[in-house]
């Protein structure tokens, strides 16, 4: 940098051309770099990795893997459909504790919400709890609602509409209940549905069902009745219309 006047203070003429020297430098080095190296965006491969259950064949519906929500923890209500799904839990009763009693009842609606959710006290003493399976524990039943109000209940919400479920006969045996066989899809009993099982299985467990249909795992430990009545329900509505054509060539 020139040396200031007497004053103390640099001429902007000297300044200049001092500037101007420098910036010709700094292109001639910019010039004379190496090119930058440029990074190039990964490239997505358009071919989805193949999702599969248990080791067994890809599941049925991929869709239904991202959509169905099934867990117990949700307990959001909702108003009554024309589409229920119900599922119950039973505890062993008489003198071995192979007889079974009422002893929870769960009904969603076809949006998966619960309307209904209720423990019910057996009408007999129980011997045996099935806690392991049924998931129902003394506690459980000290509050527990009669027998005879929980019938009442339920089969005003079952009155005019399609019920879904799983093996329903059993439920409503120890509702002591009946429905119309035109307004019950049991996933239990669906040809269509067994059809889908390889190899082929008589009375497919819901277990089983959710597995190759929904590709999804249920009844890891206890069962949860809110639970078994969702995935019925899905895998109704992931059936329907086949389900519904085959019922139209029966009637």
């Amino acid at each position: 940098m020139p040396p200031p006047n007497k004053d103390g203070k640099i001429d902007a003429k000297d300044i200049a051309p001092n500037w101007k020297i420098l910036k010709m430098k700094l292109k001639e080095e910019e010039a004379n770099a190496p090119p930058k190296e440029k990074k190039e965006a990964p490239i997505k491969s358009s071919k989805k990795k193949r999702k599969f259950n248990d080791g067994a064949e890809e599941p049925v519906s991929k869709k239904i893997r991202k959509e169905v929500h099934v867990t117990g923890e949700d307990k959001e209500k909702g108003e009554l459909t024309p589409i229920i799904a119900m599922d119950c839990e039973y505890v062993g009763v008489g003198d071995d504790g192979k007889d079974d009693n009422l002893a929870r009842v769960s009904i969603v609606n076809e949006e998966g919400k619960i309307v209904y959710d209720k423990y019910v006290r057996p009408k007999m003493k129980v011997v045996d709890y099935r806690t392991a399976v049924s998931g129902i524990r003394p506690a459980n039943l000290l509050n527990a609602s009669r027998f005879e109000d929980v019938q009442k209940e339920v089969h005003k919400i079952m009155e005019g509409r399609v019920v879904v479920g799983h093996a329903l006969h059993n439920d409503m045996r120890v509702l002591a209940l009946s429905h119309p066989r035109k307004l019950t899809r049991d996933t239990y009993k669906c040809k269509v549905i067994r059809q889908l099982i390889n190899p082929p299985v008589a009375h497919p467990s819901l277990k089983l069902l959710a597995s190759k249909i929904l590709g999804i795992d249920i009844q890891q430990g206890e069962h949860d009745s809110i639970i078994d009545a969702r995935v019925a329900l899905s895998i109704f509505k992931h059936m329907k219309n086949k389900w519904e054509q085959e019922i139209k060539r029966y009637k």
